[in-house]
């Protein structure tokens, strides 16, 4: 497989321009279907809580000698097998309850498991299976070593969100309580998770740092839904974006991305973060400008000459605006763990 192949996928979510990607190898295959362009935010998220425990220095064995860095990596693998395992369970209730066919922008933007013919109903929910196996085992792993009963709550709740986001009977998506889910997932849960396993404790300062990712990932999230706002409406699915309408739903994602990047800097100044981050957060925002200025604006009628990733479009703007002040955070973080800062 070229790096050409591997930078469509992961950052395009699409096969390189003018190829098939049926005749992509089954890595390729596997990890478009998969929209593993998407994963960096887990990557992100579950990763700042084992960064920021060793920017503490809280980093911490168990009683019996395992190892916490270890700890905190198996959580870190196991959080991100569960987010690959969702990303295909919700295409899975999504194509059950006729969303996800031709017409419906999950559909055209890159090919869906089933809708594309790329796999059988069965062969999805296998597939499932064996990414949630793989989570379990991670995540039971770290659970039973680490004997903290407090990482079971964070696990059974990232479950229950995640599952609950699409499926029945919480739909939280069609509740218009999706966005506040993936804040809470992709904030406390999952960076207080990842903490909590490395070191065997929890307290304000480590939940408090993981708040400016679950606030750009929400965003992200409020673009995605941007960019499905009329089809979502259509089908009754009833997303905060929906309820509030696209204007109000633009104006929100510009926000949550600036609170980012306020709360980056900010928990810098404080010396919650490395000092450094705060100036680094400000050279991301100067660099998001561009971006946040899509976001604010309305979609095009039709895409521009050479856009690749239609019919996304805010949702594009979103992680674009959003990656650097992550950037600024874990580069901060192990700046400041290296030279304690």
């Amino acid at each position: 497989m070229s790096m050409r192949e591997y930078a469509s996928v992961l950052l395009r979510q699409s096969a390189p321009e003018g190829s098939d990607w049926r005749k992509m190898p089954v890595l390729a295959r596997a990890l478009l279907l998969a929209r593993a362009s998407v994963l960096p935010l887990t990557v992100l998220g579950s990763g700042q809580g084992l960064l920021f425990a060793w920017y503490r220095g809280t980093i911490t064995a168990t009683e019996s000698g395992v190892s916490g860095i270890l700890l905190g990596i198996a959580a870190f693998l196991g959080a991100n097998l569960a987010h690959a395992a969702n990303n295909l369970a919700n295409d899975w209730r999504d194509y059950k309850d006729g969303l996800d066919r031709p017409g419906y922008p999950r559909a055209d933007y890159s090919p869906h498991p089933i809708a594309s013919g790329a796999m059988s109903d069965r062969t999805l929910l296998v597939a499932i299976a064996l990414l949630t196996g793989g989570a379990a085992l991670f995540g039971g792993f770290t659970m039973v070593m680490r004997a903290e009963p407090l990482l079971g709550v964070f696990a059974v709740a990232g479950l229950l969100l995640s599952w609950g986001y699409t499926d029945p009977p919480l739909r939280l998506k069609r509740r218009g309580l999706g966005e506040l889910s993936v804040f809470v997932v992709w904030g406390p849960l999952m960076g207080g998770g990842t903490y909590l396993a490395a070191t065997g404790s929890i307290d304000a300062t480590a939940l408090l740092a993981t708040l400016p990712w679950g606030l750009i990932a929400t965003a992200v999230l409020f673009g995605k839904h941007l960019d499905k706002i009329k089809a979502d409406a259509s089908r009754g699915v009833g997303t905060f974006v929906v309820r509030i309408g696209e204007r109000r739903a633009r104006g929100a994602a510009v926000a949550l991305i600036s609170a980012g990047y306020i709360a980056v800097a900010l928990l810098g100044a404080l010396g919650i973060y490395p000092w450094i981050v705060a100036p680094l957060a400000g050279l991301g925002a100067i660099q998001a400008l561009p971006a946040l200025k899509i976001l604010a604006a309305p979609r095009p009628t039709q895409a521009p000459k050479g856009y690749p990733l239609w019919p996304l479009w805010h949702v594009g703007a979103a992680f674009i605006a959003g990656r650097p002040a992550m950037g600024a955070l874990i580069v901060g973080l192990v700046v400041g763990a290296l030279f304690a800062l």
